[in-house]
């Protein structure tokens, strides 16, 4: 891959697991068991993984920073990365602790439910963090998930900022205490969906003025640019204490267990080609529209050529 050396470099800090999915017309109650006619599949995932990919995918100079197996998946894993153009230097193997799984359960309507098992991706440290910021420079940017422990990632973001760095933030709904609070006003773009934003915020948000109000909480937290994801709705940000929307592109979604990861990954490749916000926003939403028509997680995420 030929990479413009005026881009910023990426570094992406997320899970790197095995996807095993399955696809059925309804999930499954407790205690139920359904059949269905779709095989299984077993490709490679991880928002870590994903968003690198996705990254990649679009041209950027992407470095991966994370812990691998060296099992049956872990090589895999390993070779998918290489493939894709991802530098995979940063990377640690550890012999000693098993591969990530995630099991994901697919209804009819493209909805998904997961549940993951992180194994090595656990044991990231900050002797791997240290090594993996060695060449990273002021305009880098840092593409982190809440998936690392929380004082690892108040590390990393204080790490990056003493080097003017760039970070964007995926979070998760089940994450909020004091730790997190501290590192938001490292945060400069954030994106969470609307349950994530309702746990960062306390607002429910059922429609665009609830969002709205989301986004100037989190932009007092110290975040400059918020992004709230609508799922098919679209999607609205602030930039300049303006709120803006990009509507969702009509498509017949098929697997959404992508999209987010596809969203912020092209959007990371575009600020470090050094475009402006909206323009980012508006072709990570045009990935994120290709992607949720196609089965699986990293196979489903596009290339540049199909924006």
């Amino acid at each position: 891959m030929v990479v413009n050396k005026t881009f910023g470099k990426i570094f992406c800090m997320g899970s790197i697991i095995m996807d095993v999915s399955i696809k059925c017309k309804e999930f499954p109650l407790v205690g139920e068991t359904v059949y269905t006619p779709y095989f299984y599949e077993i490709s490679p995932g991880g928002k870590g993984g994903n968003q690198a990919t996705a990254a990649a995918r679009m041209g950027g100079n992407v470095r991966i920073l994370g812990r691998i197996s060296d099992d049956t998946y872990g090589n895999e894993l390993k070779i998918n990365m290489q493939k894709n153009g991802i530098d995979i230097s940063k990377l640690r193997i550890d012999s000693n602790e098993k591969s990530g799984v995630a099991f994901v359960w697919i209804n009819e309507a493209g909805y998904n439910r997961i549940i993951c098992s992180p194994a090595v991706n656990k044991k990231l440290s900050m002797e791997d963090i240290d090594n993996g910021l060695v060449d990273f420079e002021a305009g880098d940017i840092l593409l982190a998930t809440l998936e690392s422990d929380l004082e690892l990632l108040k590390y990393t973001f204080e790490k990056v900022k003493e080097k003017s760095g760039i970070i964007i933030l995926d979070p998760s709904a089940d994450k909020k205490n004091e730790t997190y609070l501290s590192i938001m006003g490292m945060v400069d773009i954030i994106k969470p969906n609307e349950i994530e934003a309702e746990m960062l915020t306390g607002i429910t948000i059922n429609d665009e003025d609830e969002a709205k109000k989301a986004l100037e909480v989190l932009n007092k937290m110290g975040i400059k640019y918020p992004i709230i994801s609508l799922g098919a709705k679209g999607l609205v940000y602030m930039k300049n204490n303006k709120v803006f929307h990009e509507q969702g592109i009509p498509v017949n979604a098929i697997d959404t267990t992508a999209a987010g990861d596809t969203f912020i990954g092209t959007l990371a490749c575009e600020i470090s080609k050094r475009k402006n916000l909206d323009d980012a926003v508006k072709i990570a939403n045009k990935a994120a529209a290709i992607c949720v028509q196609r089965m699986g997680a990293q196979k489903a995420i596009p290339y540049a050529t199909e924006i």
